[in-house]
């Protein structure tokens, strides 16, 4: 039997062969690089305009009046990830809006980057607002900018004030700046997280549910620091019309009985304790003497590195504010320590709403510094007839008051709203540009002061 011829190579071997099949794999690879590199020069230049793109900006007439909208710290965190930031204030604008008051301290957290809270054993800034867009930005300089494009005023919110959840990075890193009740509570009313959830998410739960609120002592004085720190550093570092403080700027009633609150009454009181009733009036007024000289220090710092700037506070009416938050805000006016005043005025019945702009102890104060009512558009999941607002609307203007402010952005310029936006916006021009207040404190000779 002869042997068989077996070829040395295949003939798809050869190296004529190999050498082609190498160009052809080099050639796959350097096309595949080349896709990759268009994709990624694609993405980036939607990103360019996604970010650099701007709604076009809107004109808004001089007024005395104040029109303004509070924008909790989620929904500003959810315009600015969603390039949309623009579009929302400019819609804003559009509605005849001139003043935006932005959620910026809320939970323990700020919504900008800062070195306060990091000093103060805390993170730099929310959770949410840790992913800058682009270099050298963050939310509250972007709403600054949008809102400034409109002639509007931004104005920061310190939404929680005093307030802060215990389980917060700044509290127990300082659980003596806690106050307490007599019971030695820090929280007041502490409320239950779902039992089967690990601790940081139980934690979680009840800082969003509002279920382990402490309060910060307004007469300790590394807290009075820090937060004098805070609002200033805002105002240094930014280019806002001012700041505002709100009902949380305050204490409940029950709070007050810490040692060094308790210490601290005593060397001024001859030894004597604070009293155990805490509406007890000496002990009521002596509380709130100490948030109002608090005050009087945050607008004197906020003065010195902005004289222009406005010190708006947003408390309840003065007698519940009193006797519930020891917030004596009538004497904060007659003191001359704040500049802006927007009542929270939420009533679910019209007719007491109407009553009480008159008879709940502020309508006098009106020619002695701005007021404004705010306005309770509803809850996310319902939001109220617009038809009741335009009833309080006209119901604050014929009172004389010096505006109006929405809470919140949400449940009125939304998509949660109950209203078609055409008729919202042409119902609100009509509302007010109708309405001229007639107690002066316009804001400027050239409109809002930018």
């Amino acid at each position: 039997m002869s042997e068989a011829v077996v070829p040395d190579k295949f003939p798809d071997e050869s190296p004529d062969n190999t050498a082609e099949g190498a160009r052809a794999a080099k050639r796959a690879k350097l096309a595949k690089r080349k896709q990759r590199r268009y994709v990624a020069l694609g993405l980036v230049a939607l990103w360019l305009v996604l970010v650099c793109w701007q709604a076009p900006a809107v004109t808004l007439a001089t007024t005395s009046q104040i029109r303004g909208v509070w924008m909790t710290n989620t929904a500003a965190a959810i315009n600015y990830y969603s390039f949309r930031l623009d579009d929302a204030v400019a819609n804003l604008a559009e509605h005849q809006i001139n003043t935006l008051y932005p959620s910026v301290w809320n939970q323990g957290y700020t919504l900008y980057p800062n070195q306060v809270t990091k000093r103060a054993g805390g993170s730099c800034c929310d959770r949410i607002a840790n992913v800058p867009l682009y270099p050298f930005d963050d939310i509250l300089h972007s709403l600054t900018r949008q809102a400034h494009r409109h002639n509007m005023r931004l104005i920061p919110w310190f939404e929680y004030g005093l307030m802060i959840p215990a389980s917060s990075p700044i509290a127990r890193a300082h659980p003596e700046w806690l106050t307490t009740n007599q019971a030695g509570e820090t929280v007041p009313a502490q409320l239950s997280a779902h039992p089967l959830l690990p601790t940081p998410l139980k934690n979680f739960q009840l800082e969003i549910t509002g279920g382990n609120l402490a309060w910060l002592n307004p007469l300790h004085p590394e807290v009075q620091q820090f937060l004098t720190d805070l609002i200033v550093d805002v105002v240094q570092r930014y280019p806002v019309d001012g700041i505002q403080l709100d009902d949380h700027f305050s204490l409940p009633i029950s709070m007050g009985y810490d040692p060094y609150s308790v210490q601290l009454y005593k060397d001024t009181h001859g030894g004597a304790p604070p009293p155990e009733d805490p509406s007890a009036p000496g002990w009521v007024a002596w509380r709130a003497h100490a948030i109002t000289s608090l005050l009087a220090d945050i607008t004197q710092a906020v003065k010195q590195v902005r004289p222009e700037a406005i010190v708006s506070v947003s408390p309840n009416p003065p007698g519940f504010a009193y006797r519930k938050y020891l917030q004596d805000w009538v004497r904060w006016v007659n003191l001359g320590i704040v500049d802006e005043v927007v009542v929270q005025l939420y009533r679910d019945d019209l007719s007491i709403f109407e009553k009480d702009l008159y008879n709940s102890g502020f309508h006098d104060l009106r020619n002695q510094v701005p007021i404004a009512i705010g306005l309770y558009t509803g809850p996310l999941d319902s939001a109220k007839d617009f038809s009741r607002t335009v009833d309080e609307i006209a119901a604050v203007q014929e009172a004389g008051y010096r505006g109006i402010s929405f809470f919140s952005w949400e449940t009125t310029f939304w998509f949660l709203k109950k209203v078609p936006d055409m008729e919202l916006r042409h119902t609100l021009d009509r509302l007010f540009q109708s309405y001229c207040p007639n107690n002066g404190y316009p804001f400027s000779d050239g409109g809002p002061p930018f």
